[in-house]
């Protein structure tokens, strides 16, 4: 009962994980769209992706560049619409020790973030220090970036003559080419990137893949909304409106330039806006601090009440050996330890179930013909004898959805991105690129279902299990990250220690 229910286990961990890998390219329709009215829908469906919406596309020529900087960020703003037309993380690099950039060079010709009504001119500039450039025209019109000299924050004021509501609007580039190795490719343009809208009325995030719009052309969204962003796996920009609601928000592609437009208005009541955009890694101790639903961008899944403390524990446990690697062993540990009881009680009951498996063998052979009257001897048995042949199941159970949360963990929080372990392992976000945490621990589970007794099976199916589930999670694990693989591996040597020291005390007591 125990090794087909951890086969059915294993098989369902296969499918939950391995199905963004092998059918990636399938688009489902995401719950952003099913907000759209009815007028909207039939605009966005009579609108055929050669015929989409041309995006304004403003080149910058004859614009001027400033840059402010702190210690984390540099961001180019451009005089022409006094637009952000580049983003440089200075603590983050790529494995040719590039610095990461958020937006790709086509969109540093085009502009990344406009400003509605500014797209035509070139503003003067003044710039007093390193953190700060203000923009303004002839009209009246101002517009001053103010970058936190200790954060990703940048507070953006527009002040103007107009009272209309003011538009965002955000320019990426898409690829069929996604992140979806884990880590970051050094073209901005190849990663898989995302439109991220927290709906004040469902008080959740949203998400689009910008590859999905770019098969639609054009897509609304309905709902008011407390923030707005662009994403990638780590890192993101985005738009808060201090209080503010943002609505009439649409995504619209050009298909021949790949190029993708995110438009967002701010209902505004006066001449000055003050807003602050948010442009980091997608790290939680950054993303609270600016607000607490911002946090809430990284795709934790359906178990985020799981994985944000697991990952609070590793965050913790790196705080005082500074080894992400040490952490996830030190985390594995904790895990084991807490189901320690849970598990000792089953193998005791998975030993004593051999120990008495000639009595029950006897049982299937006398009542072979009457398999009511074998079940019903087989439940009398196992109930004078204090057995539950289902008590195995009970920590296997546990343990998957630690094992999704901390995949989710180690695939999405950018804390791993190129963090080393030892030797090889450079990096616990990316694969082990020499499959030898894989194949170890392929090897170690193989001993582990070895040792581990299964009287319920019959020896065929025991050796096909005792060969099947080490090959299963071998290949599942070849291409995932090297911290879930580390993860599994310690976690499968604990458990075989486990149950010698178990085999022991169990003799022992004999």
């Amino acid at each position: 009962m125990e090794k087909k229910m951890f086969l059915a286990l294993a098989l369902s961990m296969l499918v939950l994980i391995g199905w963004p890998f092998l059918f990636n390219n399938k688009k489902n329709k995401t719950p952003v769209q099913e907000t759209q009215t009815k007028e909207q829908v039939q605009v966005a469906e009579s609108s055929p992706i050669k015929e989409t919406p041309k995006v304004k596309i403003t080149k910058m020529q004859g614009g001027q560049t400033y840059f402010i900087e702190n210690p984390y960020i540099k961001v180019g703003v451009n005089s022409k619409g006094a637009t952000i037309s580049q983003v440089v993380f200075k603590d983050y690099k790529d494995e040719h020790k590039n610095f990461i950039r958020f937006f790709g060079s086509d969109v540093e010709t085009t502009g990344a973030v406009h400003i509605s009504g500014l797209d035509n001119i070139n503003m003067k500039a003044r710039q007093n220090n390193p953190n700060e450039v203000s923009f303004y025209d002839d009209k009246g019109t101002e517009v001053s970036y103010v970058l936190d000299k200790d954060s990703y924050v940048i507070s953006l004021s527009v002040k103007r003559s107009s009272k209309e509501a003011l538009q965002f609007r955000v320019y990426s580039k898409v690829s069929d080419v996604s992140d979806e190795h884990y880590g970051l490719s050094e073209d901005p343009d190849k990663r898989k990137k995302e439109v991220l809208l927290y709906s004040v009325l469902q008080d959740k995030v949203e998400r689009t893949e910008l590859k999905d719009i770019l098969e639609k052309g054009v897509i609304y969204f309905t709902n008011t909304f407390k923030w707005a962003a662009i994403s990638d796996r780590y890192f993101m920009l985005a738009i808060l409106s201090d209080g503010k609601t943002m609505s009439d928000v649409s995504s619209t592609c050009i298909q021949n330039e790949r190029l993708c437009s995110t438009s967002v208005s701010i209902k505004e009541t006066g001449p000055v806006s003050n807003l602050k955009l948010f442009v980091g890694p997608k790290d939680v101790t950054y993303m609270r601090k600016v607000d607490p639903t911002l946090s809430e961008a990284i795709d934790y899944g359906w178990l985020s009440f799981i994985s944000v403390p697991m990952l609070e524990l590793m965050k913790f446990f790196y705080s005082i050996i500074a080894n992400y690697g040490v952490a996830i062993l030190i985390l594995t540990l904790l895990v084991r330890l807490l189901m320690f009881p849970l598990q000792h009680k089953a193998m005791k009951s998975m030993k004593r179930m051999q120990e008495l498996q000639p009595h029950l063998k006897s049982l299937q052979e006398k009542y072979k013909d009457d398999k009511e009257k074998l079940n019903r001897e087989m439940l009398s048995f196992m109930k004078t004898h204090k057995m539950n042949p289902m008590s195995g199941c009970l920590p296997i159970l546990i343990q998957l959805p630690v094992f999704i949360a901390l995949y989710k963990v180690l695939a999405n929080s950018v804390e791993l991105y190129r963090s080393p372990f030892m030797f090889w392992i450079t990096d616990l976000s990316m694969k082990d690129h020499y499959y030898i945490l894989p194949l170890l621990m392929g090897g170690m589970m193989f001993v582990q279902q070895k040792m581990t007794p299964n009287p319920t099976m019959d020896p065929t199916q025991a050796k096909i299990m005792l060969y099947m589930m080490p090959v299963i999670f071998t290949v599942l694990m070849l291409n995932l990250p090297s911290g879930l693989t580390l993860y599994i591996m310690f976690s499968t040597l604990l458990g075989i220690v486990q149950q010698i020291a178990t085999n022991k005390i169990l003799e022992a007591k004999k």
